[in-house]
């Protein structure tokens, strides 16, 4: 069923990303649920949530996180039944909770039925997906996989199928329309049942320009033929008049080898494509920049990534995982009080930026009784949330940096009567640094004993101005 409102309804939300099977296993399967997503509803309710981006729950040999889906409109019997999807969405609706759920387009599983049929020979099926005629020692063309190797895997007739993901994820051909046809109607199914919206993994690369040799690379050859294409561009477009816009829905787009450039076209009114998009992709969160994020002691790549995104897109996702499987958090977090104190400076920094904050805090922000605890990181989320909904400097206001070195980030969040000044120290160290505004309001330390001048190991601080 459409539904009516504002156009922008999520602009100020909050957003959790739960992670299904780690998130609260209801019958001690040891694999996480829906029932135990519901069981935590209240919650996430107490906690500020206003929005659940739900990671992949359909169907799927797991063979990449859920994203190699075998049946779109089905739900994997590890989470739960479709009953228990119903219900999630129910209960999270009487609690105004809206569920957007995460999905791929790009390609299926190969134990997917439109593969198998393609396997079998059927023509229809077969035009889903991109099956060509190599020779006896060459690929169909000298792309690249994202994983490795070449983007071709042969089958038994000789011929050879893409998948610029791994060998079980076979790319699905978007130039034939019932591709299309299929995901306007697997769309409307979820729609209808009241998900508020979708995040699109890997949007960027979905359509295919040509199937010629790319430019010769010792890594992603044939990149220029998929990457941000204008018949990418087409589709999204055409989703967001035919399906998207009559459910005002929220569209989120994760995006792979972009650009803050690239995402600006993506987004925003003029563009009508997505609401907002992740300007690094989960393969390279995975890998590449997670990496790099372990070396970091003085964190100004990381910063200036950030204020890139700040100073570029009206409504950019910001999402700075405190979770378990952090790897910055257990970097910069050498024990577990200075580890808490990192997990609050993060979360604080999360969601004083401008756009729309993501957050996924684990096992180490999961039970209802840290609620309780004044110095759980539980706590400290629902008070940051509360003090941003509050603000319209935070939830509202413009981003300007005003210092980021010697491993401290400070920078202001203004709207018309409220003007905000954000300190984050990501050193182990104490660190002088030049005091703005007039009144430290909120902070992971107790503010009747910070210093102005010096800033303590992982502190963070909103400090405000009386103009």
């Amino acid at each position: 069923m459409a539904v009516a409102g504002n156009k922008k309804w999520w602009k100020n939300s909050i957003v959790y990303q739960v992670y299904t099977d780690s998130f609260c296993d209801s019958n001690d399967d040891g694999i996480g649920d829906i029932q135990g997503i519901i069981s935590k509803l209240n919650y996430l309710k107490e906690l500020g949530v206003d929005i659940i981006c739900l990671s992949p729950v359909f169907p799927s040999p797991r063979n990449d996180k859920g994203y190699d889906i075998s049946d779109f409109k089905g739900i994997n019997p590890d989470y739960g039944t479709m009953e228990d999807m119903d219900r999630l969405i129910s209960r999270a609706k009487r609690l105004r909770i809206k569920i957007i759920m995460d999905i791929a387009i790009n390609c299926t599983s190969d134990e997917h039925e439109w593969f198998k049929k393609a396997l079998d020979g059927d023509e229809k099926y077969k035009d889903y997906y991109y099956f060509r005629k190599g020779s006896r020692l060459f690929k169909p063309n000298n792309w690249h996989s994202f994983y490795g190797g070449s983007a071709w895997t042969k089958v038994e007739n000789g011929e050879s199928y893409l998948h610029l993901l791994g060998d079980s994820q076979p790319d699905l051909n978007w130039d034939n329309p019932d591709v299309y046809n299929e995901f306007v109607d697997i769309m409307r199914f979820w729609l209808d049942k009241g998900v508020s919206g979708f995040r699109i993994d890997n949007v960027n690369i979905i359509y295919k320009n040509t199937l010629e040799n790319g430019k010769f690379s010792p890594v992603l050859a044939g990149k220029e033929h998929y990457l941000h294409t204008h018949g990418c561009d087409e589709i999204l477009k055409k989703f967001r008049s035919e399906v998207w816009s009559n459910y005002k829905s929220f569209i989120v787009g994760e995006t792979v080898l972009t650009s803050v450039d690239d995402i600006r076209l993506f987004c925003g009114d003029n563009n009508g494509e997505l609401d907002t998009a992740f300007f690094f992709g989960r393969m390279e969160a995975d890998s590449k920049k997670v990496r790099r994020l372990r070396k970091y002691r003085n964190v100004g790549s990381l910063l200036r990534y950030v204020d890139k995104g700040q100073n570029s897109l009206e409504f950019p996702v910001n999402y700075l995982e405190t979770g378990d499987d952090a790897d910055y958090v257990r970097y910069f977090g050498s024990d577990q009080r200075s580890r808490l104190y990192f997990e609050k400076m993060l979360t604080g920094l999360n969601l004083s930026l401008k756009g729309i904050p993501f957050i996924s805090a684990g096992k180490s922000c999961s039970n209802p009784d840290d609620l309780k605890e004044p110095d759980s990181l539980s706590k400290f989320y629902a008070n940051m949330i509360e003090f941003r909904k509050k603000s319209k400097a935070l939830s509202e206001g413009r981003y300007r940096r005003i210092a980021s070195r010697n491993d401290v980030f400070i920078f202001t969040r203004e709207a018309p009567e409220e003007r905000l000044y954000v300190y984050c120290n990501f050193s182990i160290f104490n660190k002088d640094a030049e005091f703005y505004g007039d009144r430290i309001i909120f902070s992971n330390y107790d503010t009747s004993e910070i210093k102005e001048f010096t800033l303590r190991p992982f502190e963070f601080r909103i400090v405000v101005s009386n103009i």
